[in-house]
């Protein structure tokens, strides 16, 4: 009796772990498909694929790759929220006369709100679903912003839905069986999202005097939340980012990397000039920051290693 052919799925696979797991795939598929319905099927096979890609890319879990990208998760998810939070409640309000028209895209911002929601209350498959809706959400709101604001809200908005984009990516590429579900995990990006959320809405929504013409005239006028954005994160992530990367298995490289990059781009002067809204300076210091406590938590956890082990011996 001769075996079925494997589902084509199974045909992205690198040729190794196809030729030993393809039939086991392939029989996995048919009875998701069976017992819970052509949609589930179709899901599972999008997840085999997803597989696929990772283990061509070697960002799967086994590798140092993909625990890298799970361990940005925790940081990633709570920033492009708490923006996304804030962009959906500035929307809300009247425009000043110094704010000038601003192009918004809900479509974009709305599916983060479930993703961070699903990701604090340990619904790591929801929140993946979520990150896709995001994606689609961010990839419509080009054209849609395009028709309906023209050029410019089309120039105003296509960085913000890029980088909302990238951190859909991120979620999505990012090994599924590594989700960030542990108490710490959450614990982290409810505290992130606090941290940076908080100052954020309100910088946001205060009114100040700006001076707008001759003789020094003043009227009222908003932050643009980008630039609350920019400024804010770096101070925010530091301590969150260096802690993880001590932990993290090549953390005096990566520090060390991290440190090095910041010396760099103090050099060509025209790399910090590219960072919107002048914040180039506070990126470069606070990413050299980072790494130097990376590197000192590090050392203070391997010798409090060292001295349990030299205790237990």
């Amino acid at each position: 009796m001769s075996m079925p052919a494997p589902h084509w799925t199974t045909r992205a696979y690198p040729t190794a772990y196809r030729r030993e797991y393809a039939a086991e795939v392939s029989d996995l598929l048919s009875q998701v498909t069976a017992d819970r319905g052509r949609l589930a099927g179709v899901l599972e096979q999008a997840a085999v694929l997803g597989h696929a890609l990772r283990l061509r890319t070697g960002m799967d879990s086994a590798r140092p790759g993909g625990r890298f990208l799970a361990g940005l998760l925790p940081l990633a998810v709570p920033v492009a929220a708490s923006l996304c939070l804030t962009l959906l409640v500035v929307q809300q309000l009247p425009s000043l006369p110094w704010d000038g028209e601003r192009a918004y895209t809900p479509l974009a911002y709305v599916p983060w709100l479930a993703v961070l929601g699903c990701a604090l209350a340990g619904r790591w498959a929801a929140a993946r679903i979520a990150a896709g809706a995001a994606l689609l959400g961010a990839a419509v709101s080009l054209p849609l912003v395009r028709w309906t604001d023209g050029a410019e809200g089309l120039a105003q908005n296509q960085a913000t839905l890029a980088g909302l984009a990238l951190a859909a990516l991120l979620v999505l590429a990012a090994p599924p069986d590594l989700p960030p579900t542990s108490g710490g995990a959450r614990r982290t990006m409810a505290l992130t999202a606090l941290a940076l959320g908080v100052p954020l809405l309100a910088g946001s929504v205060t009114v100040f005097q700006v001076a707008s013409g001759a003789y020094d005239a003043t009227t009222d006028a908003r932050p643009d939340p980008l630039r609350l954005l920019f400024f804010f994160t770096p101070l925010v992530l530091a301590v969150p980012a260096a802690l993880a990367m001590a932990r993290a298995r090549f953390g005096p490289a990566l520090a060390a990397l991290l440190i090095a990059g910041s010396v760099l781009a103090f050099v060509p002067v025209g790399l910090l000039a590219e960072v919107p809204y002048g914040t180039g300076d506070l990126w470069a210091r606070m990413t050299g920051a980072t790494g130097v406590l990376a590197l000192l938590v590090y050392a203070v956890l391997r010798t409090r290693e060292r001295r349990h082990a030299m205790a237990t011996r």
